[in-house]
């Protein structure tokens, strides 16, 4: 029965954090309406990062798959659901692995190259899909992508830490 429960609250949990992954995504971004697509700059990167501390790789995998890639499809960029599914689980993943310390030296580190991954994704695949030259314009708005959420993960490195710290202090009887 304990088994269950846990497994019920880490369901529960990555599905909130999948949730707050879309919210965050969808609601705090900044259009960039000089690209076609509707491409945007948003803050749901941080959410992976909190969400890598957290929970850890494969949970948080599958949070970013499904919070990113459901803010494509709210944003109607239905021809990059299934690779910011496949680029944010891996970032989360990977970002997961690295913050294992739960140091601020690890959560930056790991934010860095999430960050990284998330950039070489998706200029992989729009040098796939479109070509050099969208890839390389794109490049630079992907790069801010990643500088404002390595600032944004640094700036708010206490909550994650505080909540990690009350989690585990509540797993004790």
């Amino acid at each position: 029965m304990r088994q269950l429960r846990e497994q019920i609250r880490n369901q529960t949990i990555t599905a909130l954090m999948a949730a707050i992954i879309f919210i965050v995504t969808w609601t705090l971004k900044i259009p960039l309406s000089f690209l076609s697509g509707g491409a945007y700059v948003n803050l749901g990167d941080v959410c992976i990062y909190i969400c890598a501390f957290l929970l850890g790789g494969p949970r948080t995998a599958l949070a970013a798959a499904i919070g990113s890639g459901a803010a494509d499809l709210a944003s109607g960029a239905v021809i990059y659901i299934a690779p910011t599914m496949l680029i944010k689980a891996l970032m989360g993943y990977i970002a997961a692995k690295l913050m294992k310390k739960h140091g601020l030296k690890e959560y930056l580190v790991g934010s860095f190259v999430g960050g990284a991954i998330m950039v070489c994704g998706y200029a992989l695949f729009e040098y796939v899909m479109w070509g050099t030259a969208y890839a390389v314009t794109s490049l630079p708005f992907n790069c801010l992508q990643w500088a404002g959420s390595l600032i944004a993960a640094a700036a708010t490195y206490a909550i994650p830490k505080q909540i990690k710290t009350q989690m585990a202090g509540k797993a004790q009887p």
